[in-house]
């Protein structure tokens, strides 16, 4: 109900206005009331000369001060001058008060209605007792606002009340909360609460408050772009990410999704940053926890593992969790942290892994120079295969084979040769042992049914892959047979080419890309360029890549069994030794000086005359032909002569069950070593099961069809082993046991990554 001061005002002429200052609570009612009461309202918005100009006031006064003219229109009720004069700020409201309160009008009656300006009214107010004497003044008891502006600067979201104007007409329509305006005015001064939205992030992060972002995640196209998105969806930014098919499924093809400066790459990581408490992934939260902008966010991801110690607790499943992620990076940007890794060498290896050829290279070049360790295991398993031990078995060398080509890895991927080694190589060169292995021919030629089988020659395979090749065949599920054989001297292809040219099955290749590698320009490696053995792991690739095709020939059943075979090995120690014999010749370059057409008069110590070539049998190279790139073949040392051939066929279709029994009662005796127990559950050949610790080879002796005992007479320290379980040739599995003491207890010091 109005008050009685305003009802008398209404009724008599004052001849000046009357201030009625109310709050949001009766704001509306109030002028419902004046409205009834007979009085039109004027809008301080209409005096706006364009949609984002402040009112003219000089108009609004000459409009009000002549109202009086048309006495049928001549009371009214003035609404947003409140509002309008909050906005101008606290100096600008009391001077346009002080004009207001000292107007004349002559007979109309012009009611000022308002509103977020209490405190100034009052103020001018009580600088003039006529005011309160004349009675033109009506405070109401809750005269309080809480209206606020949120201003959005041009271009900046989708905004309804676009200018000043559309802003002075929603508090005229009675508006209590906040309001949204886009204007380019300032409003620096205003007593109204002001928000200034001058970028599209801080739009967003009032759309949906998930954004509870930085804003130096994004850049401003970016952010604008995803607000535009999210308005027009009407979805918050959730809604953008369906769009986009952006979810936790996007880390399975991460590289795809996330490598590189489009939109949608970005949006991934913004998807990420908010969702980080949900990821699965611990290795992504850490690194999302640590970035503070997308352009760092992939060197983020490659990076952040060089700062975690092995040591770490963390650093298993954060080494797991981040070689699944950056699988599929392209070399030129994993070089970039192979660099940044050197820092701690003791460190570096840890970090690497063998997802790309460069990484592998680069383990091999660290295993060259600081040795071997437990860290090839985890980082290049393919690596760790190659260099374990092979035990030779079925052949009348199978001892020194074993050691001899351990011996030969290590040095192979040491890059050195030890003088030891170095007076093995020329025992052998004189006494020439491996004549009594039977020829690869003779045994490839003995092979049954041929049309069966699929002859797939390796150029250059030696010995030296066996122990990979077992360790591929088993992860493939195949059976593996090895016959030890010997090759044709000299040790080049044209005098080993028989097996395969005279093969009368049906089905053959030739690999030549491991001779390729080893010897020839288009193999890439020179050893004038890297002299670290590098180039092995281009090698294992190749060995890995045929015996993936066994695997595929034989599931697919276009045969019954896959013959790898080779006309030569080849020798790594031989280019590193670096000896050139005393004699010119005018030997091709395919055979690098390791032997040379028949001359007469050849002295040498280590050497032999076999189909018109002098082969030489030690480390040396004839000069004038052709520098070898990083390995070579023709000579007749071990590596070269001694060579393979690896039987490959579908296993029986079980899963083969290896448990050690009485696992708590395996007990060491200082004289006669360990005994173990097993039962494996299923076996070709039980009397050719045998299983290797520490490199070292103990034949089974079966109880009965499944159940085998072991004497480990060499071992005789309480620890936890590690043993491969063989069926001939076959690595059927992987078991541990712990050898106690005869007082029960376990040496503390074994190794603990057991």
């Amino acid at each position: 109900m109005l008050c009685e001061a305003v009802k008398k005002y209404i009724s008599t002429a004052k001849g000046l206005p009357f201030f009625y200052i109310v709050g949001d609570e009766e704001y509306l009612s109030t002028l419902e009331e004046l409205k009834q009461g007979g009085l039109s309202v004027v809008r301080v918005s209409d005096y706006c000369t364009n949609e984002d100009r402040f009112p003219d006031i000089d108009d609004l006064i000459d409009a009000i001060r002549t109202s009086d003219v048309d006495y049928k229109d001549n009371k009214s009720v003035v609404i947003g001058l409140g509002e309008y004069l909050a906005l101008k700020g606290v100096n600008a409201a009391e001077n346009e008060l002080r004009r207001l309160k000292n107007t004349t009008l002559g007979n109309a009656r012009v009611v000022l209605l308002l509103r977020a300006i209490n405190v100034q009214a009052i103020s001018v107010i009580n600088e003039d007792n006529k005011i309160i004497g004349q009675q033109r003044v009506h405070i109401a008891a809750d005269s309080t606002s809480s209206i606020s502006i949120t201003v959005l600067a041009p271009g900046i979201g989708n905004v309804d009340n676009r200018g000043i104007k559309k802003l002075l007409i929603a508090f005229e329509d009675g508006i209590t909360r906040n309001c949204e305006v886009s204007t380019e005015l300032s409003l620096e001064k205003s007593i109204i609460p002001v928000t200034l939205i001058d970028s599209a992030f801080e739009a967003l992060k009032r759309i949906d408050d998930s954004v509870d972002l930085d804003k130096n995640l994004g850049s401003d196209e970016y952010w604008t772009r995803l607000l535009k998105e999210t308005q027009k969806l009407g979805k918050g930014v959730d809604g953008v990410f369906d769009r986009y098919s952006i979810s936790t499924d996007s880390l399975e093809s991460f590289y795809e999704n996330a490598v590189g400066i489009e939109f949608k790459n970005w949006l991934l990581f913004i998807y990420l940053k908010i969702n980080t408490d949900k990821l699965k992934n611990s290795y992504l939260r850490y690194v999302l926890g640590m970035t503070v902008s997308f352009e760092e966010f992939i060197a983020n991801v490659l990076n952040a593992i060089i700062d975690v110690s092995h040591e770490d607790e963390r650093f298993r499943k954060y080494y797991d969790e981040r070689k699944k992620l950056v699988r599929g990076f392209h070399e030129s940007e994993i070089a970039a942290f192979i660099k940044s890794n050197e820092v701690d060498p003791r460190e570096s290896i840890y970090h690497l892994t063998d997802n790309t050829l460069l990484e592998r290279k680069t383990i091999i070049q660290w295993v060259s120079i600081y040795g071997n360790t437990d860290a090839v295991e985890l980082v290049y398993p393919a690596l760790s295969d190659y260099l374990s031990k092979y035990i030779f078995s079925g052949v009348s060398l199978a001892e020194e084979l074993t050691e001899y080509f351990d011996e030969y890895k290590k040095l192979k991927i040491s890059n050195h040769i030890s003088p030891s080694f170095m007076s093995q190589v020329e025992a052998y060169a004189k006494t020439l042992k491996y004549a009594r292995l039977q020829t690869r021919d003779s045994v490839v030629s003995s092979i049954k049914d041929k049309n069966d089988v699929f002859l797939y020659w390796i150029d250059a395979m030696g010995v030296e892959y066996l122990s990979y090749i077992s360790a591929l065949a088993k992860r493939k599920g195949l059976s593996m047979h090895v016959e030890i054989t010997r090759a044709d001297l000299p040790t080049i292809t044209s005098k080993n080419r028989k097996f395969y040219d005279e093969w009368s099955g049906k089905k053959k290749y030739k690999e030549e890309k491991l001779d390729d590698i080893k010897h020839k320009e288009k193999g890439g490696y020179y050893f004038t360029e890297c002299e670290y053995p590098i180039h092995l792991a281009s090698e294992l690739q190749v060995i890995e890549d045929a015996i993936n095709t066994a695997a595929t020939e034989l599931a697919q059943h276009h045969c019954k069994s896959f013959v790898i075979a080779s006309d030569h090995g080849a020798s790594r120690l031989a280019v590193i030794c670096k000896q050139d014999e005393k004699y010119e010749t005018d030997t091709k370059g395919e055979h690098s000086g390791r032997c040379c057409k028949m001359f007469e008069g050849c002295d040498l110590e280590y050497f032999i005359e076999e189909n018109g070539y002098i082969i030489l049998s030690d480390y040396g190279k004839f000069k004038g032909s052709r520098a070898a790139n990083v390995e070579v073949h023709g000579g007749a040392t071990l590596e070269e002569v001694v060579v393979p051939i690896i039987t490959l066929t579908l296993k029986k279709q079980t899963d083969i069950i290896i448990h050690v029994l009485k696992e708590n009662d395996i007990y060491v005796d200082r004289h006669s070593g360990i005994m173990v127990s097993m039962y494996i559950s299923d076996v070709d050949d039980k009397n050719n099961i045998y299983i290797i610790v520490n490199g070292e080879r103990y034949l089974g002796s079966a109880l009965d069809e499944t159940h085998f005992t072991f004497r480990l007479k060499d071992l005789r320290r309480a620890k936890r082993y590690i043993a491969d379980v063989y069926d001939g040739s076959d690595l059927i599995g992987r078991i541990d046991f712990v050898a106690k003491g005869k007082s029960g207890s376990v040496n503390p010091d074994f190794d603990a990554l057991f």
